[in-house]
């Protein structure tokens, strides 16, 4: 199995993995250089060392899947918001006593 057929198959795994290692939110933005660190550390954990080439290639899979079912929204040139409502925070209100 290629490393792009790997972030195919289980990229809602790492997307997961993404936002337990840097906290990402519903409607937070998330940028290239965090997506592609925590790729590299979530595929080492899979067994996969990859070469710059190869985790560039393997980001960009990510990325452009993950905007075309829309839980990605590019903002700027590296830069992205995610639409994941599964991630929202619960809502704050007032203490309770």
């Amino acid at each position: 199995m290629t490393e792009t057929q790997f972030v195919h198959e289980h990229k809602m795994d790492f997307f997961t993995y993404l936002h337990s290692k840097f906290t990402i939110f519903h409607h937070s933005n998330v940028f290239y250089r965090d997506i592609r660190y925590a790729l590299k550390s979530y595929m080492l954990s899979n067994g996969f060392k990859l070469s710059e080439m190869e985790l560039d290639a393997a980001v960009d899979t990510f990325i452009v899947e993950m905007a075309e079912s829309g839980i990605l929204k590019m903002v700027s040139t590296g830069t992205w918001t995610v639409q994941y409502p599964e991630f929202q925070t619960k809502k704050s209100g007032k203490p309770v006593r």
